[in-house]
């Protein structure tokens, strides 16, 4: 007798949320003015979605540092001269140029591990190392500042 043969059946749907076909290449070349720089395919529950990389944004901290330590800088000039002729007015600018100093100090130490652990999502590394360099300058005004006043004294 001649039965039928069996016919293979036919392919069922997806699976839910299963992209029909492969996700598409992205292009290796973008604009240098494009304010994204590649999409990256991101599967969350099943369903690809594309998340553009964004540039990365600058650290506060390490602009706060950068500020405080021109701040404590810039106090710390007429803190030379004051110190000089009035000691109590060289403490007094030896107190806020060392503040500023201390601050801008911390702040650009704990930018720079911010933007070490962040993988390229927050910038400002340039600005968290002139912060501490400048904090580091303004750490010797304020020493120099505090010197001065404390031998106008004696």
């Amino acid at each position: 007798m001649n039965q039928p043969q069996m016919q293979p059946a036919p392919p069922g749907p997806p699976v839910y949320g299963y992209p029909q076909q492969p996700y598409p290449q992205v292009p290796a070349f973008y604009p240098a003015h494009s304010h994204w720089t590649a999409p990256a395919p991101v599967m969350i529950d099943g369903f690809p979605i594309v998340q553009p990389r964004l540039k990365p944004i600058p650290s506060g901290p390490a602009i706060g540092s950068l500020v405080a330590g021109i701040g404590a800088v810039l106090g710390a000039f007429p803190g030379l001269i004051f110190a000089a002729v009035s000691p109590l007015a060289g403490l007094t600018f030896f107190m806020s140029a060392g503040l500023f100093g201390l601050g801008s100090l911390f702040l650009a130490i704990y930018a720079r591990r911010q933007i070490r652990t962040a993988q390229g999502g927050v910038s400002g590394r340039g600005l968290a190392l002139t912060g501490l360099i400048i904090a580091i300058v303004a750490l010797v005004f304020a020493g120099l500042v505090g010197l001065i006043a404390l031998l106008t004294t004696i």
